[in-house]
């Protein structure tokens, strides 16, 4: 038994001189994903695109809401003067435009919604440009990874492993 665990830390052991060998030798290079978001043309007017509709929705949500509180203090008013007919029609006024409101938040604002779709199907393209361009400056460079920056969140980093510049100019490469 206690030579069986000496035989378990002596192999442990190894394999962590092994892992630390093998990770000093790799060749490791750093991309700074925001920096690229906001110096990439491509990225930049995808950006615009997206943050312009949003704006245009949120308009649209914003008066959406006035309406429905418009149609709130209808009610109310026709309430308070006991308007019944009046009452039963900003009452059911008041429900539809309710739903309809819910609806396009679902479906503009909401998972798998129309701000989200489109998002996707304008940013996706160009990450793929970007997931190209840093394989290309992985295979000049000869690294074997390149860390997003953005996605890694480390404490410090040195100049010399960053190649945003290389995949900067391989992204005006591939359009």
């Amino acid at each position: 038994m206690r030579r069986m665990t000496m035989t378990t830390i002596l192999a442990t052991v190894v394999a962590l001189l092994f892992i630390t060998e093998v990770q000093a030798q790799a060749r490791i290079g750093t991309v700074d994903v925001q920096r690229v978001r906001k110096e990439n043309t491509e990225f930049k007017a995808a950006l615009k695109e997206i943050d312009d509709m949003v704006a245009d929705f949120e308009r649209r949500r914003d008066q959406k809401q006035l309406e429905l509180q418009d149609l709130a203090d209808e009610l109310q008013s026709v309430q308070e003067q006991n308007l019944a007919p009046s009452v039963n029609r900003v009452r059911s006024d008041l429900q539809s435009k309710s739903q309809e409101f819910q609806t396009f938040v679902q479906e503009t604002f909401g998972e798998e919604g129309i701000i989200e779709t489109k998002s996707a199907e304008l940013l996706e393209p160009i990450y793929a440009k970007l997931a190209d361009a840093a394989k290309a400056v992985a295979k000049a460079q000869t690294l074997d990874l390149i860390l997003d920056l953005e996605q890694i969140n480390p404490l410090f980093v040195s100049d010399a492993l960053d190649v945003t510049d290389g995949v900067l100019a391989e992204m005006a490469k591939l359009r």
